[in-house]
């Protein structure tokens, strides 16, 4: 972007023009002072302090107007355009300057040639100050919006990482399930047809659920938990009396949006390293409740324990680490020891953060 196009869009914000008025008023009330105080000019602080806000904010407003009329597209351009500004607002500034004293104060300007000449020197040389400040200050407004649009696109690209990430980690259950399950189904068709096909009907109820909403990438708690029960029930048709299981889902947290497929790798982690090495097998808890801001999930099994809990492998390292994607450091996975024997694993998530899972 060409330095001038910079500065034209620096002045089409309204809110910079009054910024930059309001530091030529600042600037020229030091000017004053300065020529006041060195005693270049033999006045007093008031007219000189009149004189330089006549010449700060007719240049600052001669060059403003300037650049909104002609929008120069060439640093060629825009120097020409700012040394008009100068003189344009030099001598603008300096009648509204005499008018303003001549009214007020009835004093007249009308000077020696000499001293004349050296105001409108000075005049033009602050001038010149003033337009290399807010052209440093343009350039920077615009280098802090650049690095802002930038850190916009970068975050916009983070976010398509992070969806295309959380797609991959949930694609990398469905199938494990799905084939298993399946299976399962292909050796209970000879041995005992009545089960094959009641795990198929359970197996068809699972599917649906999670393929009806693979298009809008979430759910609810409780849609997410119906699933749960329909997978449930087809490992209870293949470990019998093996297996028991129990589901506890208040009525208050049913409607609020859930990851999916997020609890799936923690039920079958229980299963298969939990109750499947036990001869007898045991119990599976799954019990959701609500904590101050915070949704807390347990899934709790009677099984093996922490002897056999596969705490390192794809299901648990896929549920860690879509947590990590989806809340960062405000939602965590606990595995702890569940007494007396079996494991507990426990989602902790914000429910404000739930709630807004969608628009993820």
């Amino acid at each position: 972007m060409e330095q001038s196009e910079i500065y034209i869009k620096h002045y089409i914000n309204a809110r910079n023009v009054l910024m930059d008025l309001l530091y030529t008023i600042i600037v020229s009330t030091l000017i004053a002072a300065f020529l006041t105080f060195t005693g270049i000019t033999t006045k007093s602080f008031i007219i000189n302090l009149i004189v330089s806000q006549s010449f700060g904010i007719s240049i600052c407003s001669m060059i403003m107007f300037l650049l909104w009329i002609f929008k120069p597209k060439k640093m060629a351009s825009l120097v020409c355009i700012v040394m008009i500004g100068i003189a344009g607002g030099t001598l603008i500034g300096l009648q509204i300057g005499s008018f303003v004293l001549q009214q007020i104060f009835s004093i007249t300007l009308m000077q020696p040639e000499k001293s004349l000449f050296r105001a409108i020197i000075l005049a033009i040389t602050f001038g010149i100050i003033f337009s290399y400040f807010f052209i440093s200050i343009s350039r920077l407004r615009t280098s802090k919006e650049e690095i802002q649009q930038e850190r916009i696109k970068r975050l916009s690209s983070e976010k398509e990482t992070l969806e295309a990430n959380l797609r991959l980690l949930q694609a990398q259950i469905e199938p494990h399930f799905l084939f298993n399950t399946l299976s399962n189904v292909l050796s209970l068709i000879d041995t005992n047809p009545t089960d094959g096909k009641s795990m198929l009907v359970d197996l068809i109820h699972y599917l649906r659920t999670s393929l009806s909403r693979t298009l809008p990438d979430q759910t609810t708690l409780d849609q997410e938990m119906d699933m749960i029960k329909a997978y449930l029930n087809i490992q209870k048709l293949r470990m019998g009396d093996r297996l028991h299981f129990r589901i506890e889902l208040p009525d208050a947290v049913r409607q609020l949006p859930f990851p999916p497929m997020l609890l799936q790798p923690l039920v079958e982690n229980a299963i298969r390293h939990g109750l499947e090495p036990k001869m007898e097998g045991g119990e599976i808890m799954i019990k959701v409740a609500e904590k101050d801001d915070f949704i807390r999930i347990e899934v709790m099994d009677t099984g093996a324990g922490f002897s056999s809990c596969d705490k390192t492998g794809v299901g648990i390292g896929n549920v860690r680490e879509r947590i990590r994607l989806l809340y960062e450091e405000k939602g965590r996975l606990i595995l702890e020891e569940n007494k007396p024997n079996g494991v507990r694993a426990i989602i902790e998530v914000p429910k404000h953060d739930l709630q807004s899972y969608h628009c993820r």
